[in-house]
């Protein structure tokens, strides 16, 4: 009981990386499987719940934007989705919509950077939550195929 309750918390703060980590502690491969993705749901929602609670404070606190005057330009202030990661997010989203940057987002941006990634884009949440979900359990069931065939390889099981 005590494996799982580790892999639980390893699959909340790494997300699908923890899988190794749960094959390791020698849990069965659906245990480690099923205790993963229970912790990287928990991730999910209180990553998705809480960057949206800051979005909306900041949104609310954020001073109204002054109407352009004549004169000088105005500096443009910088976006913090304008960095590599954040334009590659954009084009993500929108190549593929919500159900793409779900499926490929763990992959390209990991667990957290994904919800978190998603909540600041706008994604609605319940949707973001789900394909994030689904796109967590295909890869996390990707590297439990990969870590129990090169367990076989190298005959360490």
């Amino acid at each position: 009981m005590l494996s799982f309750a580790w892999a639980v918390l390893a699959g909340f703060a790494l997300g699908t990386p923890a899988v190794p980590f749960g094959l390791s502690i020698s849990l069965a491969p659906p245990v480690a499987l099923v205790a993963v993705l229970v912790g990287a749901a928990g991730c999910l929602v209180s990553a998705v719940f809480a960057a949206g609670w800051l979005r909306t404070r900041w949104r609310a606190r954020r001073p109204a934007r002054r109407p352009v005057t004549a004169g000088p330009a105005p500096e443009r202030r910088r976006n913090r989705l304008d960095s590599a990661t954040g334009r590659r997010a954009r084009r993500v989203v929108d190549r593929y919509g919500v159900i793409g940057f779900g499926i490929v987002g763990p992959a390209l941006f990991g667990t957290w950077g994904s919800a978190l990634l998603g909540t600041a884009l706008g994604l609605p949440r319940w949707r973001l939550i789900g394909w994030l979900m689904a796109g967590v359990t295909l890869w996390c069931t990707v590297m439990l195929l990969a870590s129990e065939a090169l367990i076989d390889a190298l005959g360490l099981g």
